[in-house]
């Protein structure tokens, strides 16, 4: 009985000893305080060291109905767009005094998943992709599975970054055999 014992859990820890294990993890950031106009802004452009800019922008945000005065700031390589330069200085000064309000209510999940196929790498899919569960950053809204016309589905979340935003889409991706999945849906 013990050597059969013994033989169980070093056969498990040998076969554990080639898995891999990654960590999967969806972040949300739900704000509790809203900003809803933006006006009077004034941008100021300086040139920086190392062909950089800076663009300094001052505005006005009206926050749950309260006007407040908000100086935002970004800096980039001098090549890129003044427009994007000082949307991004906009987007930081407004996440700025979301935080500074206490407006922020952030959310992390996180699953280990070890296995002994290569750790997936998550990419930005398209409609009809065939792909890993696992390839999918998980919906922080919606992390479970579902059923629809007898499919095994989820939501997935997808997020791209641009200079200055970050953009998230997300879809839904149903089982098609054991670990085959497809991308049904995507916005």
């Amino acid at each position: 009985m013990f050597r059969k014992l013994h033989l169980i859990l070093l056969l498990t820890s040998i076969g554990l000893a080639h898995a891999e294990c990654y960590n999967r993890t969806a972040i949300t950031n739900q704000n509790t305080i809203k900003i809803t106009s933006i006006t009077n802004i004034q941008r100021t452009v300086v040139p920086m060291p190392k062909n950089q800019n800076k663009c300094i922008v001052n505005f006005r945000a009206q926050v749950n109905d309260t006007w407040l005065t908000i100086e935002g700031e970004n800096i980039g390589i001098n090549t890129d767009s003044l427009d994007q330069l000082c949307a991004g200085a906009i987007s930081y000064g407004r996440s700025q005094i979301l935080n500074k309000l206490g407006g922020n209510n952030i959310n992390v999940e996180q699953d280990m998943i070890c296995t002994d196929q290569p750790i997936p790498k998550i990419h930005k899919v398209e409609i009809g992709d065939h792909i890993l569960e696992s390839e999918l950053s998980p919906h922080p809204n919606f992390p479970n599975q579902f059923k629809y016309r007898s499919a095994t589905c989820r939501w997935f979340i997808e997020t791209e970054g641009r200079i200055g935003d970050l953009i998230q889409r997300q879809g839904v991706a149903c089982r098609i055999q054991d670990n085959d999945w497809q991308v049904v849906d995507k916005w």
